[in-house]
């Protein structure tokens, strides 16, 4: 699927875009000019995780795993076309479903969306070529397998089909085995592929990588069987992991900037505020699980699920989509999709530090929503977080549609030019 724009990318824009609406209709029914709307939260979430997140993954991933090898054997088009067109036929039927209470309909495009994936799969698998290395490859394998897992626990909410946790059970089980294991082993493994080239410096801490793969991926079978098996246990020993994974992770992004130029300081941030707000939940969970009176644990779990989708999904999104997108843009069959990302990152100006600033001003405001001692002040807080998190999504948006839709900087135009009046 060569083509000037990855449709799939396209697709993140368009969902991202109505995602942003999603937020201002969350901003007026908090401010009291409209009713509440049934469902919003839960469709906002799934537009940025199914609409926008896994939107892009799907139009990278099989790039991914090759890397740098411009000569691996690409993917046939009529397949990548395949999956697209599966994926943007289930997921609407997915969110109607999920927004009208028919159950029915939200089973079959769930059912569509993971037929998409079992394409992706196929496709993952069967692409060949000299990965860079395998270590770094196995992430981008294995973590479609972890959306399956969570598109069944979907299926069981839906159906009303549990396991010992019941319905609250399979909620948890879905969101960790969508968020902290799918998207987060993507993340970790495009992090370590990426970083290196864009930052001109090797890993600091190569060693890291297999303790960052093994530490995720045995945390995020806790964080799934856990709940589902209504074994806090497990749950608990899952994090701790999962904790030990991220750790790794980020004392490799840390130590790699710090021994770099520092050249992509605003888009480290981003990175970093990311993972925050990530791991900012991991102290109130044992309080939540254990001692769930002693708590504000509903106020405690939304805001923890606003975290992980606008504290950082949204934070890594700002920090990546933009130069990805116009990456894509270009010829990437001609080279690798790191040459292609790291030659577009020279050219594309790096997110802004308002982004930096109002989306971890935003998230800092949902967080302090939970604090019993605010009181009164819980409505003005949420409002006021969520206004700061629509500044800096708008921004994106606008850097990402300039991505789309004009890839080449003026800088490159120019050169163009002067290459053909020659």
């Amino acid at each position: 699927m060569q083509t000037r724009t990855n449709p799939f990318i396209v697709m993140a824009g368009l969902y991202l875009t109505v995602g942003l609406a999603a937020v201002v209709g969350t901003l007026a029914v908090e401010s009291g000019l409209i009713e509440s709307l049934p469902r919003l939260r839960w469709v906002l979430i799934h537009l940025v995780t199914i609409g926008g997140l896994t939107q892009a993954v799907f139009g990278v991933l099989p790039s991914l795993v090759t890397a740098t090898d411009a000569s691996a054997r690409r993917p046939a088009g009529s397949r990548r076309w395949l999956q697209w067109l599966a994926l943007n036929a289930g997921y609407p039927l997915l969110l109607f479903g999920m927004a009208t209470g028919a159950t029915v309909v939200a089973v079959t495009g769930g059912t569509i969306v993971l037929g998409a994936l079992g394409l992706l799969l196929s496709t993952v698998f069967q692409t060949t070529g000299r990965t860079t290395d395998r270590r770094i490859s196995r992430y981008y394998r294995l973590a479609p397998w972890f959306l399956v897992v969570g598109i069944l626990a979907a299926f069981g909410m839906l159906l009303g089909i549990h396991g010992p946790g019941g319905y609250f059970g399979s909620l948890e089980a879905h969101v960790h085995a969508n968020v902290w294991g799918f998207l987060a082993l993507i993340v970790a493994g495009a992090l370590f592929t990426l970083l290196p080239a864009l930052l001109e410096e090797e890993l600091r801490y190569p060693r890291l990588v297999s303790v960052t793969f093994w530490g995720l991926t045995i945390g995020v079978v806790g964080l799934v069987a856990g709940p589902w098996l209504g074994r806090h246990e497990l749950t608990i020993l899952g994090l701790g992991s999962y904790v030990v994974g991220t750790g790794a992770l980020l004392a490799n992004v840390v130590g790699t900037y710090r021994s770099s130029d520092r050249s992509h300081t605003r888009r480290i941030a981003l990175v970093l505020g990311a993972y925050l707000w990530l791991a900012f939940p991991v102290p109130w969970a044992p309080f939540v699980l254990l001692f769930p009176d002693a708590v504000p644990a509903g106020a405690i779990e939304i805001a923890a699920i606003n975290g992980l989708i606008f504290g950082w999904m949204l934070q890594l999104a700002m920090a990546f989509l933009p130069v990805v997108a116009a990456a894509f843009a270009r010829p990437v069959a001609d080279r690798g999709v790191v040459e292609a990302v790291t030659a577009v990152a020279a050219e594309h100006p790096q997110p802004s530090w308002i982004q930096v600033g109002s989306v971890n001003l935003g998230m800092l405001a949902l967080w302090l929503t939970p604090v019993p001692f605010l009181g009164g002040l819980t409505a003005s807080t949420t409002l006021a977080g969520f206004a700061l998190i629509a500044v800096a999504w708008a921004l994106f948006m606008v850097s990402l549609w300039r991505s789309i839709a004009s890839p080449t900087s003026e800088g490159a135009k120019r050169r163009g030019a002067t290459r053909d009046a020659a």
